[in-house]
């Protein structure tokens, strides 16, 4: 698909190089204002994760996730698209500014087995379902200088930008077979269960010999501060129509994670009914990310006011 992408992009740039030779090229001047939409590729392959794979531990993937780098370098990667606006200072040079935004909410659901009907009927196979809801996001904002060297119909541009991310989630989950005095450690599916067994959860303190995850919020909301740069080619395809592309990378970020939390719920043989616990995941981290790692293609279709 990148490939596609890229080749579709190459294709386009020739095309419109030569058919801008013959006409007169638009210059901005100083005053001059400029929209557009960024489509970034690389960002496609390096989105989060929405949910845990069949069978994984939800507690163990979401601390993990936590405390991953590859997850701070997410954040400081592109949007996949984005707004852009420019303002030139002069004819080569301009003030930038892009908002980008990505989101997603999965409800993820899967069949165990009805405990209700197979206490009453031991041959039952009727089903009841569990739910995750997932719900990601990110925005993203960055504010920075533009430079443009040469006259022609393909321009060379390059610039730097101030960046500010935030991202993260939470996940939810609801269960069909309900926690009772009489079912202490119900059928649930395999990503609520560590390692497979029923010892998810246990507090002494409670009395609660197992427990099983209702709000996980440990992914938390990130944030990111660091300096993007890019450089690459304008092609004019028409007076005041031009369609870029730029090769970007962040190669300093400081990142930011609150204290994070997750809820549970087991039977207390304290107090003879089901609670619901509080955990701090997290007390809050920190990063500093440097490199080339977060390597993108910025493609931008810009509008000269």
């Amino acid at each position: 698909m990148k490939r596609y992408i890229l080749t579709m992009l190459v294709l386009c740039i020739g095309i419109g190089a030569m058919d801008a030779q013959e006409k007169n090229l638009f210059t901005p001047k100083k005053g001059t204002w400029t929209v557009g939409v960024t489509f970034n590729p690389a960002s496609i392959g390096s989105g989060i994760a929405i949910q845990p794979k069949n069978g994984e531990f939800a507690g163990d993937y979401l601390s993990g996730l936590a405390a991953n780098p590859k997850q701070m370098f997410i954040i400081s990667k592109d949007p996949m698209a984005s707004i852009k606006f420019k303002y030139y200072t002069s004819s080569n040079t301009a003030f930038r500014l892009s908002l980008g935004i990505n989101g997603s909410l999965v409800n993820y659901r899967e069949y165990v087995q009805d405990d209700m009907a197979k206490a009453l009927n031991p041959d039952s196979q009727n089903q009841v379902a569990d739910c995750a809801t997932s719900s990601m996001n990110s925005f993203s904002v960055l504010l920075g200088k533009e430079w443009t060297r040469g006259k022609g119909a393909v321009r060379f541009v390059y610039g730097v930008d101030f960046m500010y991310t935030i991202a993260g989630g939470h996940m939810f989950f609801k269960y069909g077979n309900a926690m009772t005095d009489l079912n202490r450690a119900p059928s649930t599916m395999p990503m609520t269960q560590s390692g497979g067994d029923l010892n998810n959860y246990i507090d002494e303190d409670w009395g609660i010999q197992y427990g099983r995850p209702v709000a996980r919020k440990n992914i938390g909301y990130i944030h990111g501060i660091g300096i993007s740069a890019d450089a690459g080619i304008e092609v004019f395809l028409a007076d005041r129509i031009s369609l870029t592309a730029a090769m970007n990378f962040t190669p300093v970020m400081l990142t930011f994670q609150p204290q994070t939390y997750s809820v549970f719920e087991g039977f207390s043989t304290k107090t003879g009914k089901v609670e619901r616990v509080n955990g701090l995941v997290s007390p809050g981290s920190r990063a500093a990310l440097y490199g080339t790692q977060n390597i993108g293609c910025r493609i931008s279709l810009t509008y000269y006011l």
